[in-house]
């Protein structure tokens, strides 16, 4: 159903008046136009002023509590330096780092809020809100005995005295993953839970005839082991774990790696050959709700400063990226995604192709849409022109009619256009612009049959016989 029209209000107005009323609607709609730019400028300066001094402020520094790992390991050394470089080079974080037993202490702190980051080992259980930061190194399965002890394999620890990392530790756990896997016999086995500086005295003193510890290659404590037997001239071996791939494949979160020749010393070669060992990533973790800002600032000096971070402390060039293509246990958290996204190609980028071809056919759908509007345009201005002639032609007959019986038929012909006029507007056969000039002519027209009707009337002048009427 067509929807009606709001016919102009000068219906029917003289056109003398009407010209006034125009220029003071004009007038009015102007100023309105003027108060309502004025007002928008106003506001659009205050919403400026207000993000350049939101933007501007001076932000508060933002302190993130590490759980390291025991005191003076290689990851609480590592993070203690993070935490100097992070001091250096950012202006709004800062990092707290504090000593913890092992890994699943470091969980736990984590989930009860207690500390904001951690580093923990790969094959500790976590949450479902705990999010990766980065991988920091990986430590590896170490068997040190003697080459004096005779024995070069694990199956030779049986009836052996070894010593272990203490009881409830990851690393503790590790030793009878190993164990299991090869089947040694618990109590065939002569093992003891022992820190490892205590463990490592008793093994230099001959009290033990092996040790077992999940360290870096680089590790302070595991270094002076070699040292001190060096010193003493005790010719230390490591014990090839040569089934580590298989392990890996039973428990997916150890891997397999290989310890080069001459590792722990040239001369003595310590080991002799490349061997195979176990292996378990340490990496950095935080939780899901911690600002991913301050994730991502932190990330962003990770990898921006490793070298500062390397000449500090030289386990820090094992810092990398988690490799997600290969998938991973824990989520990336947002803000080191964020970081780690940085050069891959924006949406736009990606689809530039098919988004250009879009906006191609948009643009000539566009192009036809403005075609066939100025096409219907010039069809609405051609009808109401032809109107606008239909009163022209009866202005005109109008003028030299002499019979009041014609000029009644003249009133009745216009009030026909006008009723077609009005029907045409209603189904949008003619725009509103158009009536408007439409309805002026037609005012004008009908004053002037009306004039001539008076003059038909009125006494005739000398020489002209008036027509009688109908």
């Amino acid at each position: 159903m067509a929807k009606h029209k709001v016919l102009p209000d000068n219906l029917g107005v003289k056109p003398e008046l009407a010209s006034r009323i125009a220029p003071n609607a004009l007038s009015t709609r102007k100023k309105r136009f003027w108060r309502l730019t004025l007002i928008f400028l106003l506001l659009a300066t205050s919403a400026v002023v207000a993000a350049y001094l939101y933007l501007a402020r001076e932000k508060p520094l933002t302190y993130l509590t590490v759980a390291a790992g025991p005191y003076r390991s290689d990851s609480h050394e590592l993070m203690k330096e993070v935490a100097d470089v992070v001091q250096r080079q950012s202006d709004r974080l800062r990092l707290t780092v504090i000593p913890t037993p092992d890994s699943s202490t470091n969980i736990s702190k984590l989930n009860v809020s207690q500390v904001d980051l951690a580093t923990i080992r790969s094959d500790t259980p976590v949450g479902s809100d705990i999010r990766m930061v980065s991988v920091l190194f990986p430590d590896y399965f170490s068997l040190i005995t003697k080459t004096e002890n005779g024995f070069f394999s694990v199956r030779d620890l049986e009836g052996k005295k070894i010593a272990i990392p203490p009881f409830g530790t990851d690393e503790f756990r590790s030793f009878w993953a190993v164990a299991d896997h090869y089947d040694l016999s618990i109590s065939d086995t002569k093992w003891e839970a022992l820190p490892f500086a205590v463990a490592a005295k008793r093994f230099i003193a001959g009290e033990i005839d092996a040790i077992f510890t999940v360290r870096s290659l680089r590790d302070r404590l595991l270094l002076n082991l070699f040292e001190d037997a060096a010193l003493k001239r005790q010719d230390l071996t490591l014990i090839e774990i040569d089934q580590a791939p298989a392990i890996a494949i039973k428990r997916p979160f150890l891997g397999s790696e290989i310890v080069p020749k001459g590792t722990f010393g040239g001369f003595p070669v310590i080991p002799r050959r490349d061997i195979v060992t176990s292996s378990v990533t340490r990496t950095l973790v935080t939780r899901e709700d911690v600002d991913p800002e301050m994730i991502r600032e932190l990330t962003s000096i990770l990898f921006e400063n490793r070298l500062d971070l390397t000449i500090r402390f030289a386990l820090a060039s094992a810092i990398q990226q988690p490799d997600i293509s290969k998938g991973l246990s824990i989520p990336l958290h947002d803000g080191a995604k964020q970081y780690y996204d940085r050069d891959a190609p924006s949406f736009l980028q990606e689809n530039a192709e098919p988004i250009a071809l879009i906006i191609t056919i948009a643009a000539m759908l566009g192009s036809g849409l403005l075609a066939l509007r100025s096409r219907f345009n010039s069809g609405q201005k051609n009808r109401m022109d032809s109107y606008n002639y239909v009163l022209l032609d009866i202005a005109e007959r109008a003028r030299i009619e002499t019979g009041r019986t014609n000029i009644t038929a003249m009133k009745a012909e216009l009030f026909g256009v006008l009723e077609k006029v009005v029907r045409a507007l209603d189904t949008d056969e003619v725009t509103e612009e158009g009536f408007q000039s439409f309805s002026l002519l037609w005012e004008s027209v009908r004053e002037l049959i009306n004039d001539r009707e008076r003059e038909l009337i009125s006494p005739a002048r000398p020489g002209i016989q008036p027509e009688p009427s109908a």
